[in-house]
């Protein structure tokens, strides 16, 4: 595009020509991995996993897919909901913790996130007393205000909040603000990271490929989102 205005930009004129020049380089930066590190990696840095005596752990749906076969079961979580889940599930058998699942179903052809993810962990084991749904719950704010009315029902004061580490500043802000207002402290426990912390510059980082284009894409997203929760206080 930009080599065909380059050689039309007598008709068309600099500024167009300017224009697309500009979202070509936009384009590029957002498909490569060093993109992807600078804007993704300020958000999964923001918090760390770290040891806490929490009294249930709050986990939040990833995505879900409504049909599909599992096993002789219908309906499964997409990578970032199975990376939570798998996550939740060691830590509740590691600390005998129960699990509180939240996510309804988003899209009339999907499915409840929190039934899937309940069936899934009856299968790893957990067992159902330990097993907490949450089923409204169709946004990240959704999440933390269903959460917060059951955490106050169940009287827990201390939660361990559980979601992809791209997502965690975004989900941190409204169960702050949620659980906050019950008096319900929340720390933080990132999982699902995309981008490696340690890694140093190579040329590839310079090269155009799908996955830098997604993070980046989701990275975009979360800080929409963060500033729509700054917004909406």
């Amino acid at each position: 595009m930009s080599t065909y205005l380059w050689r039309k930009r007598k008709h068309f004129g600099r500024l167009a020509f300017s224009l697309s020049a500009v979202l070509t380089l936009l384009l590029y930066f957002s498909s490569t991995l060093l993109g992807a590190k600078l804007l993704g990696q300020p958000l999964e840095n923001r918090y760390s996993q770290q040891p806490y005596a929490a009294q249930v752990i709050v986990v939040l749906g990833g995505g879900s897919v409504g049909s599909v076969p599992d096993g002789t079961e219908r309906g499964g979580l997409m990578s970032a909901g199975a990376a939570r889940l798998l996550t939740a599930a060691r830590l509740a058998k590691q600390h005998s913790l129960p699990v509180l699942i939240s996510g309804g179903q988003v899209f009339s052809d999907g499915a409840s996130e929190a039934l899937v993810a309940e069936r899934i962990l009856l299968q790893l084991g957990l067992p159902q007393e330990q097993i907490i749904v949450e089923t409204q719950a169709r946004t990240t704010k959704e999440n933390a205000a269903y959460s917060a009315a059951l955490c106050r029902e169940r009287g827990y004061k201390n939660v361990l909040l559980l979601t992809s580490a791209l997502h965690m500043p975004r989900s941190m802000q409204f169960f702050e603000r949620y659980l906050g207002e019950q008096g319900i402290k929340v720390v933080a426990y990132p999982c699902d990271y995309t981008l490696n912390p340690q890694g140093k510059f190579n040329p590839r980082w310079l090269v155009p490929q799908l996955q830098a284009f997604d993070i980046n894409c989701m990275a975009l997203h979360e800080y929409v989102g963060m500033a729509g929760a700054f917004l909406q206080r």
